[in-house]
């Protein structure tokens, strides 16, 4: 396990806050946040390349704040992957193993194993400037697993590729994560990236983790206001309590003119603590209900008016506005459904919010909505 616990980390003006996560084995921890965030400032604290100021980093307990790069039992791929370009695939491969004072049947064990599992044997005798992108990359995981280090450190290696080398090399990861045994330690500011490689994530913003947990935790509830933005949310709306019981309360919606039932698994609220606080809800959750879905048991639902559609390859984004209220509610939607609805700008719809997804914003966040 790869623990870090309260570092900080300064770059010139910039001051990362006292930051604690954990990688478990076998798992991914992704840590997500935009540019100039402070990701790289962490990563590059944990594996030894900057002092930290304060805080520990420790592998399977034992502290390696104070060790040097070579001798953390770290492997890292930078963003620019720092390859050798002097050498040739294989020797860039076998550097580590070499410095590590391998013998020839390690080398050429590591080599059949790894280049088979990164499809890159018929690149080995190829210098690494006449690589593709997709083929640096590979090599890079190549010369990082090598070490035989099973904590993988990455620092946006994907950043520069296109979408769909990018998606390939995915799926590539998870399956050499599942095969080696693998801890990832990963750095990115792509959203799809995160939910799909991390198990767990934390998000960074000026240099704090606003949020962290499964990625299931963090995707379906943010918590605030700022995480929930930059998680690209834009249903987030003023609720005050109204009613209904402790586990199922009832609020009002003042933005939509309408009231709604929570889960009592929306979120952290206590009402003897305030009676105003907002609620959210991702695009891809308001459902479109027709006339003859409507029943008793249906909670959450709002007469609206198709302001505007927006397609975008597989999905059909559509804005609509609610009977009394000037406040829109976005709703992702697969394409096929769109045309077998015929949702057009103008179009009245049922919006359905489910009182499973919708989530409570933590009142303790000070973000305003507006």
């Amino acid at each position: 396990m790869l623990e870090v616990v309260d570092l900080s980390a300064r770059a010139g003006g910039f001051v990362l806050g006292k930051v604690s996560l954990t990688v478990q084995p076998s798992s991914c921890h992704v840590i997500l946040g935009p540019t100039g965030s402070g990701k790289t400032l962490l990563l590059e604290s944990v594996i030894g390349l900057r002092k930290p100021q304060e805080g520990k980093v420790i592998l399977e307990g034992n502290e390696i704040t104070g060790l040097p790069i070579e001798r953390r039992g770290l492997s890292y791929v930078p963003q620019d992957l720092a390859l050798f370009p002097h050498m040739t695939v294989r020797e860039n491969i076998l550097y580590p193993v070499r410095m590590r004072g391998g013998t020839q049947d390690i080398e050429n064990g590591i080599v059949r194993e790894l280049v088979d599992s990164l499809g890159i044997r018929h690149l080995l005798d190829r210098s690494v400037r006449n690589l593709s992108g997709g083929e640096r990359q590979r090599t890079a995981l190549a010369r990082a697993m090598a070490s035989g280090c099973t904590y993988l450190v990455l620092d946006e290696p994907l950043s520069a590729l296109h979408e769909s080398l990018k998606k390939e090399l995915w799926y590539l990861l998870k399956d050499l994560q599942r095969r080696y045994d693998l801890a990832v330690l990963m750095v990115t500011h792509d959203l799809e990236e995160a939910f799909f490689l991390g198990d767990t994530v934390s998000v960074v913003l000026e240099g704090r983790v606003r949020r962290q947990g499964t990625k299931e935790d963090v995707y379906e509830h943010p918590a605030s206001v700022e995480v929930a933005r930059f998680l690209g949310i834009r249903n987030l709306f003023h609720v005050e309590k109204e009613g209904g019981t402790g586990d199922s309360p009832l609020v009002y919606c003042q933005d939509l003119r309408t009231t709604l039932k929570l889960s009592p698994h929306a979120g952290k609220w206590n009402p003897t603590s305030t009676s105003s606080f907002a609620v959210g809800i991702r695009s891809e959750n308001v459902a479109i209900l027709m006339p003859g879905e409507l029943t008793s048991e249906t909670h959450n639902v709002i007469e609206g008016t198709i302001e505007d559609t927006y397609a975008s390859g597989a999905l059909v984004t559509l804005m609509a506005t609610g009977r009394g209220s000037s406040t829109s509610v976005e709703a992702a939607l697969p394409r096929s459904m769109a045309r077998r609805f015929a949702l057009a700008k103008g179009h009245r719809v049922l919006l359905h919010l489910p009182e499973e997804s919708l989530f409570v914003i933590d009142p303790d966040s000070r973000e305003d909505l507006s």
